[in-house]
């Protein structure tokens, strides 16, 4: 008799997922297919501290509850879509539009010279989350959550303005980095 392999054996056992916060989550099965039931509800964005982030960089006039429930109807249309765990599509989307540096412009002897400056992890994840609302601000869509949420599975599948502009800043970046013993 052989043993299951791993991969039979995990599309055999229920998935459960367990988020801060909260008790245990299982995703319905139909037609044998995992359907994850995910609502605003059963989604805590206060939880997380990327999402926290997230939250207080889209909120406007102080009004983070507006925020917080567009993050949430983010991550329910996300896991639709996906069919699968929102949480780590938004790392990833945000990992890979994280830059490395910003330009800064000095003047130094009649010449304005373009400065490469290393950012740290926060001003990094500041500017990727910054992008991904700026570009699905320009989305189509009535709703801010669906055009943030379309915005991160392009980022994700890779074909997002967010991606060449991070590679754009970079480029300069790589021009200049002659430049970066310049003091500021």
């Amino acid at each position: 008799m052989s043993t299951p392999t791993p991969k039979a054996a995990a599309e055999t056992e229920p998935i459960h997922i367990t988020l801060p916060g909260q008790s245990t989550i299982h995703p319905s099965t139909s037609n044998g297919k995992t359907n994850y039931m995910y609502s605003p509800t059963k989604l805590p964005p206060k939880q997380d501290p990327l999402l926290q982030f997230f939250v207080n960089l889209l909120m406007r006039d102080g009004k983070k509850a507006s925020a917080e429930r567009y993050i949430a109807d983010m991550l329910a249309y996300i896991a639709k879509l996906t069919n699968s765990d929102p949480l780590p599509v938004v790392y990833e989307a945000v990992e890979l539009a994280r830059p490395i540096l910003r330009m800064q412009t000095r003047k130094q002897g009649g010449k304005n010279m373009q400065v490469p400056i290393p950012l740290n992890e926060r001003q990094s994840t500041r500017r990727a989350l910054k992008w991904i609302i700026d570009a699905g601000n320009k989305r189509s869509d009535r709703s801010i959550s669906r055009r943030l949420a379309v915005e991160i599975l392009a980022v994700v599948e890779g074909n997002s303005s967010v991606l060449s502009r991070k590679e754009e800043q970079h480029k300069v970046g790589m021009i200049n980095r002659a430049n970066a013993s310049v003091r500021i």
